[in-house]
């Protein structure tokens, strides 16, 4: 990443705020990271390896709004600056030390029936901060990536579910499997310079729902980010890719077979 780049990544992380406060601001603030780094991965991907220029980006900054707790007492949610939160591993023996580290106990796969194969678990963690700055909680997250023969790529997080997170989104699909539900939702997000106005067209679709506007590229691009959610034995899941040539379907039958075993 070039080095104008990776600051102007960093400012907008701290200045960036939304109007609708929810757990989709949690999961729009790691895409818009993500999102940067797909944009560059054409240019990277002979210099890093895309998945550590992702982990570089994530590293940087995540600021979220406080709303995502219940009780508002929380003001930002930020990426730690212990470099012991943050590891990788691309052996998948490593997985049981890594859900330690993480406090949990997975239904983590290797990989799936539709071709999907691991390529690297990492942890991290995330302070919740109260108004001065001050650390109230760590929220610690299992990552897996996954990639299929095309260079697809899902990332599947998981963590302690936590009932002062609330998702106020609406699910475009759903599913049971052993009497676990889960959410299928599609968005819509549309990465623009930092000198872009929104249209009058962008204002609308974003109070409609399921379309965000982030600043920070060179250039207006679009993406369709399709991801599932579930619940289960205390562990809060996602799988999350963008444009993927999976379906609905597809995405939920992803999660019924980490579910089922």
């Amino acid at each position: 990443m070039k080095e104008d780049k990776m600051g102007r990544l960093f400012r907008n992380g701290l200045k960036r705020e939304t109007e609708t406060i929810g757990v989709s601001d949690f999961l729009k603030t790691r895409i818009d990271m993500e999102i940067t780094a797909r944009q560059e991965e054409r240019t990277m991907r002979k210099k890093i390896h895309f998945k550590r220029y992702i982990a570089a980006a994530a590293c940087v900054c995540l600021l979220v709004p406080a709303g995502i707790f219940a009780g508002g007492k929380v003001s930002s949610y930020v990426s730690s600056t212990n470099g012991a939160d943050y590891k990788t591993s691309t052996d998948w023996k490593d997985l049981d030390k890594m859900e330690k580290r993480a406090g949990i106990e997975t239904d983590a796969v290797e990989s799936f029936s539709n071709g999907y194969q691991y390529k690297e678990i990492s942890n991290s963690a995330f302070n919740a901060l109260d108004d001065e700055g001050n650390k109230m909680f760590k929220e610690k997250e299992l990552g897996v990536t996954y990639e299929n023969n095309d260079g697809e790529i899902l990332n599947c997080y998981m963590r302690q579910a936590d009932e002062r997170v609330t998702d106020d989104r609406t699910p475009d699909a759903t599913a049971d499997y052993d009497g676990v539900t889960v959410n299928y939702y599609q968005e819509t997000y549309k990465f623009v310079p930092e000198d872009y106005e929104k249209t009058a067209q962008d204002k609308a679709m974003e109070a409609a729902g399921g379309y965000y506007v982030s600043f920070g590229t060179d250039e207006i691009e679009e993406m369709q980010s399709m991801s599932v959610s579930w619940e289960k034995d205390g562990v809060a899941y996602s799988i999350q890719g963008f444009d993927t040539d999976l379906t609905p379907q597809e995405m939920l039958s992803m999660a019924g077979e980490m579910i089922q075993g």
